[in-house]
């Protein structure tokens, strides 16, 4: 499954100014953005958002009548461009007909619709472009209920894909909601409990400003842990360094959307020659290496005290987490991680390095206090330590047509096929969630899906990629709100028609321990 996607998008820094020839020196500019990177991962995706359909016509077949001033050889010659860069290209459109930003006489662009969305997304394929934003303020003034919306959408998408060969990244943008606000049009039922398998990345938020409190207020909005997997993402929104803010301010928000596991989605002009200060911050490769960790997991808010918070990543190999210490007062303070609260054994030593500065800050026992984190800033660290044992659930009766076949390869000796619903019991000592690895085996050419229930909570739904065969395991983890004492755990089919994954076990992991979300919501609320 793939990582957080990561690019540029052209909304933040030109808005609805954009043609073959601005979006032509932007691929540029992220191709020699990349190029200052060394090592490991790098930036993907150039996406052209709203404003690349002026003309808001289409001709007597439904196709878009693009002007060919604005695009000349058309859409096909500037995602032909990106592509020529070694980059990918995304566009933009809403779901309902009437588009999000206006024209210079005040009226406003325009988008798709249902009757429209087979045709549209299929063009966009056989244009060449790999990755489509949606927008719903045309959906919101319609009526339109998200998730039927979304899910019609990705319907479309999934077609396209079966016509051309050709696969679009599929970005949801109904803005999600907070606890607190009540305007959204989803509020209480966001994307996060839903979008997983329907697309890669889904928007948590309202749009963000060059400034660090609406930095600050989309980072608050996107904590939703229980929501994102390997290859699906809470997206607080496209990303505002090198736009205005200072070095410090830029440094804290790529730290927090690393430690999120967040869509890197850079929306500087990246035409302009860029400072070293912000050159230095958008290529560091260990940072980008935590946002793109193979887990895939958003990190959790483990310690806070007034403004000072301290948020923790799991990450892939034993012992692995990534910790951000993120000062949002006035005046430098020393902050301090513990082990207990990264779920490592707490008596341990442990290795702990500065991601930034890039070098080890040695071996410690129990914690690592860090003396100053500057006035707005943060102190980004990896830690590795010792991990508990793991500890195995038990499965319970089985439903549904379920089985358990002995499966020689499994770390359980057993797997359980024709999933239905299988129970699966545990405990926990502690009240503050934790950290579910599922093996499984999927030998289909493309991902199925489960349902995980727990505690009779709100089904969440769960992506399994293939394994290559029935007798080849592998594993996502997943964070799970556990009740302290016994739990219950239930894995179902999706659906009645969806296939579903072989299981092999599920088993506790030991990971961050978060505060509960109430404590969470409550002590960002005071800041």
């Amino acid at each position: 499954m793939p990582p957080p996607p990561m690019g540029w998008s052209s909304w933040n820094s030109l808005g609805e100014g954009v043609n073959h020839d601005v979006v032509k020196a932007e691929a540029d500019g992220l191709a020699a953005l990349n190029a200052r990177i060394a090592s490991g991962h790098r930036y993907e995706y150039v996406n052209i958002d709203e404003g690349w359909w002026r003309s808001g016509q289409r001709d007597a077949s439904g196709n878009f009548i693009v002007d060919a001033t604005q695009w000349p050889g058309g859409m096909q010659a500037i995602a032909q461009y990106i592509h020529s860069k070694g980059l990918k290209a995304g566009i933009y459109i809403d779901a309902g007909p009437r588009g999000c930003g206006k024209r210079a006489d005040g009226t406003h662009f325009v988008g798709s619709d249902p009757a429209h969305y087979d045709h549209d997304f299929l063009q966009f394929a056989q244009w060449g472009f790999d990755f489509v934003k949606v927008d719903f303020c045309g959906g919101a003034a319609n009526g339109y209920d998200p998730e039927k919306t979304y899910r019609s959408i990705a319907q479309s998408i999934s077609r396209a894909y079966s016509k051309t060969g050709h696969r679009l990244t599929f970005s949801l943008c109904d803005w999600g909601t907070i606890p607190t606000d009540k305007s959204f049009p989803d509020y209480n039922e966001g994307p996060w409990t839903w979008a997983a398998g329907v697309g890669t990345m889904w928007r948590t938020t309202r749009d963000i400003t060059p400034d660090f409190d609406s930095v600050v207020y989309n980072l608050a909005g996107n904590y939703h842990p229980e929501g994102q997997h390997t290859g699906y993402y809470n997206d607080p929104d496209m990303m505002v360094a090198g736009m205005r803010m200072s070095a410090v301010h830029d440094q804290a928000h790529i730290s927090l959307w690393a430690i999120s596991g967040a869509p890197m989605i850079l929306g500087n002009d990246l035409a302009k020659p860029l400072s070293p200060d912000t050159a230095r911050l958008l290529t560091n490769p260990e940072v980008l290496a935590i946002d793109q960790d193979a887990l895939g997991l958003q990190g959790l808010l483990v310690a806070q005290s007034g403004r000072l918070q301290v948020s923790a990543k799991l990450l892939t190999g034993t012992g692995q987490r990534a910790v951000v210490l993120f000062n949002n007062s006035a005046k430098a303070a020393p902050m301090t991680v513990t082990w207990d609260s990264l779920g490592l054994v707490p008596s341990s030593q442990a290795t702990v390095r500065d991601v930034w500065a890039r070098k080890d800050l040695g071996r410690f026992t129990t914690s690592y206090t860090a003396p100053g984190v500057p006035a707005g800033g943060v102190i980004m660290l990896t830690i590795s330590g010792t991990d508990p044992s793991p500890v195995m659930w038990q499965p319970g009766a089985l439903a549904g047509g379920a089985v358990s076949v002995r499966c020689p390869t499994c770390a359980s000796g057993n797997k359980i096929t024709g999933l239905g619903t299988v129970n699966f019991s545990g405990t926990s000592l502690g009240a503050r969630g934790g950290f579910i690895e599922i093996g499984y085996a999927n030998d289909s050419t493309r991902t199925v899906f489960a349902q995980l229930t727990m505690n009779g909570q709100r089904p969440a739904m769960l992506a399994f990629p293939p394994t290559g065969s029935d007798a080849s395991m592998g594993a996502i983890t997943v964070y799970v709100p556990f009740r302290a004492g016994p739990n219950a755990l239930s894995l179902s089919n999706a659906d009645a028609s969806t296939p579903a994954p072989d299981i092999g076990y599920v088993a506790t992991v030991s990971g961050p321990v978060p505060l509960s979300q109430s404590e969470a919501i409550a002590r960002r609320a005071e800041n």
